[in-house]
């Protein structure tokens, strides 16, 4: 069974917490992370690493210094030296989520809004475009996160990046169950969970094997300072 980790965000930091946290990623991830101007996003940069973190130490047990991320030629992180785990990481919003699993996986998180809903005619198949459009106006936003979501786990979890267009492919429901069809080519074994993480959210994990876990791992400000040995009296949860 896979693991579905989630971690929501600290409404603020003080600037000293967030340094000190910074020591505890790469230096070029540290350097990333300081290039955002919003606040918000060095944050959901920040801890989505420090969630990783977290559970290949917990999980592994390996000690942080000894951590090495590498991308494949796609931009897809894994880490080096360790080629039965496999993880995948997604933000939005006040939320960060992760999945961990022993073959491909992928994740995606949505914060859901009002957009232009003529870019489905860009990202989707003319089949999943059709499908958004049946449904209630009421429904169309919610829905299109949904399509959304799901899709992008599947690309994440294959570590192409768009070398698969999004509209390369179509995800549909009957019933329950979510079924993929490429156009073009073979789908590998794939198989989808979606979650309800929080009102306005959508969420899906994608992964090669149907065996995921029936709840989210809601993990606290506590327990993820703790692996790290920071006491941050006034930030814990």
């Amino acid at each position: 069974m896979n693991t579905v980790y989630a971690f929501q965000l600290p409404q603020t930091i003080p600037q000293h917490h967030f340094e000190r946290l910074l020591l505890l990623v790469s230096c070029e991830k540290a350097t990333r992370i300081r290039r955002f101007v919003n606040m918000k996003d060095r944050l959901r940069c920040l801890f989505a690493d420090l969630l990783i973190r977290h559970v290949i130490i917990n999980n592994l047990g390996l000690y942080n210094d000894q951590l090495i991320f590498s991308t494949n030629s796609y931009g897809k992180p894994f880490l080096k030296d360790n080629e039965g785990f496999f993880f995948n990481l997604s933000h939005s919003g006040d939320w960060v989520v992760g999945v961990t699993d022993t073959t491909p996986v992928g994740i995606d998180l949505e914060r859901i809004k009002p957009i232009d809903l003529a870019i489905a005619e860009r990202f989707f198949s003319p089949e999943e475009t059709a499908d958004l459009m049946s449904k209630p106006e009421h429904d169309l936003f919610s829905y299109f996160f949904t399509l959304w979501t799901l899709k992008e786990s599947y690309i994440k979890k294959l570590g192409t990046g768009l070398s698969l267009p999004l509209n390369a492919f179509s995800i549909s429901f009957r019933g329950p169950h979510i079924h993929i069809k490429e156009h073009h080519n073979h789908v590998p074994q794939t198989f989808f969970i979606q979650y309800n993480l929080a009102p306005d959210y959508k969420m899906a994990v994608c992964g090669s094997v149907e065996r995921f876990p029936a709840e989210v791992f809601l993990l606290t400000e506590k327990a993820l300072y703790s692996t790290f040995k920071v006491d941050f009296q006034s930030s814990q949860g």
